[in-house]
Formats: C-alpha cells, structure tokens, sequence
C-alpha cells in the first residue's frame, strides 16, 4: 500500500536507516496493524519544484569539473563595482586553484555527504576593457574553457566596494541529465572578486563567498535577502555565508544549507521528506544536515504557499549556531521555479530556531515543538 500525500491525521516517525514511515491511509489494516510504508510521492507544489529547473541533479552528482580562471581588471576600468580602487592581487589560476581545491571541495563532500565533489582544475587568465563590467570575465574565460569543464570559476585580481556585491553565480541553461554538459553550452559560472585572496588573509582565505556562488551554479536561489540585496540570514550559504567567521573568525567556510536545497540537489531523497496537505501530522525531525530520517517536512496547501520545516543542529558546518532547534521557510514558486525563500522564525539572523515547547502558527497551520524533536502539525482553516 502507498499514499499520494499526507492528509488526515497521520503519525510520522524515523526507523532506523530504512527510514519507514508509519502511517495510516486509505482505512485500516484488515489485521489490525498500521501498514509501514516509505514517504508518499510528492504531489502539488512539491513535485512541479522537483520537475523544474531548480532541481539540478545532473549538475550536483558525482565530481563536477571547474575551470579556474583569473580576470585582470584594468587600472583606468570605469566599472562602478571596482569603484576606483587600485590593488591588483598578483593571482595565478594555479594559485587559485590550489586553495578552492583544499577548501571548496571538502566543504560540498561534506554537505553532500559524498554525493558531490566540485573539481577544480586550471583554466587560463583574461583581461578586460576599461568599460567592460565582470560579466565580460566570465564570457571570456566560457569561451576559452575546455571542452572537459562544465562551469568557470572566475577569480578577479581587482576589489569589489564595499556596497556592492562580492560576486555572482549562476546555473546555466537546461542540459541533458543523461550526459556531461560543457559550460559553453550550459554557461554555468561563479564569479567573485579579490577581497577575500587580499594579503591580509595569509595562506587561510575565506571561501565562504565561493562557496555561496558556486551554490547558484547549482540552481539555488537566496534566501532571507531584503531589497536592498542584505543577505539577512545565518542558516544558510545562499544567503549571509559568512555567518560562520562572525561568530568565530577563525572559521573559513559557509554554513550548510536548507533542506529544500538538499532535495533539489538530490542530496536529501524525497523518501526522507512529508509533504502535508491538510489534517494533522507528527512527524519526528532527523537533522537535515544528517544523513538520514525525516529531514524535512513540507507543507503544502493546494492555493496556499509552501512552508519548509527542518531541524537545525549547532555542529558540524552550523557549529556556529547558538542552539539547535526547527526552522520554518516559505518558499515561493513562479512558473514551477524557486522566486523566493523568506525565514519565518524570528528576526535577522534567524538564529532563535523553535525550541521544545513552543507553537508557532502561519498561514493558518499551527506547530507544536515536542521534547524529542517531534512536530505536531495541525491545519486550522
């Protein structure tokens, strides 16, 4: 027996690493037990996110080979993101290559508990125009990259002001999930500029940054960024990725990620997600930066829009929280695609996750922490 999707009153537990589910659908067992089957297939909302172009499995398994490239920006550039600033970092792409390779790399095998492994080799050097913005790095190294690399990484020598962003990433276009994709093809590319490879960082530079823009290569989007473009949050490397080496300088690399990024990743299995309809739920919470059980629950009202709730832990890449506890996101779609993410517990940082005890209601759902980290979900409309 398998449900479509959770509705009614349903009691959802971890089992071990088989992650069953018990549940009751459909009506009861002739024998008078509770069926045990694997999470529902995803319906509604969920399952157009998983079908769209956010979901970037054919770019997050296995070893994704990078290209590393350095742009020389000129010393008369017009370009208002380097404001006039006049250090050029002598950068090599070998030299660059070297550090994401000893700390961007572990970073992603870790978060993707091995599924993953960007693999950095290098690429060349360009230089721009005085009038050329840094997208023309990226068009160039794109152009020059060789046909094994399916996306750039591009490292400026020059500075970006500080009231400007620290760079860019993106996915690229649609590419067959059956085969390689070269980025000439998919121009998939991050880009960031020289401040954090400045001489004040010795041989320990932060990749928090890279990290995040090789995120968006990914197809993630930000999450908690107000409109001003202020990354507001501290639970997520696409959204403040320095949170970490604020509360301890002496960290290098971003925070993990949310769970919905996870599972478009295909990092987190739809079987270790509850997508809620309406009724009643408890579903006890793994860690969604684990490796196993119920990571996320998803609630998800035909009409309304999708909320996201997961347990955070303070270890391991978010050792830099305060406390563990449940976080909740709304997530909203367009045209099947991520458009936005927003935190719902708490103010900026978002670090005062849900504790045991609590009830916290949105959008006409209420939730109830329990000790052992189980989730009562109700729907009151």
């Amino acid at each position: 027996m398998r449900c479509r999707r959770l509705t009614g009153a349903v009691v959802v537990s971890a089992v071990m690493s088989a992650v069953l589910l018990q549940v009751s659908c459909g009506g009861a067992d002739p024998t008078g037990s509770t069926a045990q089957v694997t999470s529902p297939p995803a319906t509604g909302a969920l399952a157009a996110l998983l079908a769209s172009p956010s979901a970037g499995g054919w770019r997050s398994t296995g070893d994704d080979p990078f290209e590393v490239w350095v742009c020389h920006v000129p010393a008369d550039t017009t370009a208002a993101i380097y404001g006039g600033l006049p250090l050029r970092l002598p950068l090599t792409p070998a030299s660059v290559t070297q550090v994401v390779n000893a700390h961007v790399s572990p970073y992603f095998e870790q978060l993707s508990h091995g599924q993953y492994r960007p693999v950095f080799s290098v690429g060349g050097e360009v230089t721009i125009a005085a009038a050329d913005e840094p997208q023309a790095c990226v068009d160039a190294a794109i152009a020059g990259a060789g046909p094994g690399a399916e996306a750039v990484l591009v490292v400026a020598d020059a500075e970006h002001v500080a009231d400007r962003p620290g760079g860019f990433g993106s996915g690229g276009d649609p590419c067959p999930t059956q085969a390689g994709c070269p980025a000439a093809v998919s121009l998939r590319a991050a880009y960031v500029g020289a401040n954090d490879f400045g001489p004040e960082w010795a041989d320990a530079p932060p990749m928090d940054l890279a990290e995040h823009e090789i995120g968006h290569t990914l197809g993630w989007v930000h999450s908690a960024v107000d409109d001003a473009g202020r990354y507001l949050s501290g639970l997520d490397v696409m959204s403040n990725s320095a949170a970490p080496r604020e509360a301890d300088p002496a960290r290098r690399d971003a925070p993990a990620t949310l769970a919905v990024n996870l599972l478009l990743a295909g990092w987190l299995p739809a079987d270790d997600v509850v997508d809620v309809a309406s009724g009643t739920v408890d579903a006890t919470l793994a860690p969604s930066a684990g490796a196993s059980g119920t990571r996320m629950v998803v609630l998800d009202r035909v009409g309304g829009p999708m909320y996201t709730i997961e347990l955070l832990t303070d270890e391991g890449l978010d050792d830099h929280l305060p406390v563990g506890g449940v976080a909740v996101h709304e997530v909203d779609l367009a045209d099947g695609s991520i458009a936005r993410i927003v935190p719902m517990v708490g103010e900026p940082p978002y670090t005062d996750l849900l504790q045991p005890g609590e009830v916290f209601r949105v959008a006409g759902w209420e939730l109830t922490v329990d000790a052992n980290w189980t989730v009562h979900v109700i729907d009151r409309t």
